[in-house]
């Protein structure tokens, strides 16, 4: 996946979230604005848990297969 294609989707106006699918078949969603961040080669993606824990997930650009957006969720 090419860095412009992710950027466009994370800087949409209005924002829509947005689903990762990844090449080991594995999906990824981008649910509000605040979650994804660009980083060099790959996305920063935190995650808000239950209790307010936090995770994050970062993904390479080659392990993006293609991107599909999922409305309000």
């Amino acid at each position: 996946m090419r860095r412009d294609e992710v950027e466009a989707e994370l800087e949409h106006v209005p924002f829509e979230p947005f689903r990762l699918h990844l090449v080991s078949g594995k999906t990824l969603d981008v649910k509000h604005s605040d979650e994804g961040w660009m980083l060099k080669n790959s996305i920063l993606v935190m995650r808000r848990r239950k209790g307010g824990k936090r995770s994050y997930n970062v993904v390479s650009l080659l392990n993006i297969e293609r991107i599909e957006r999922i409305g309000d969720v």
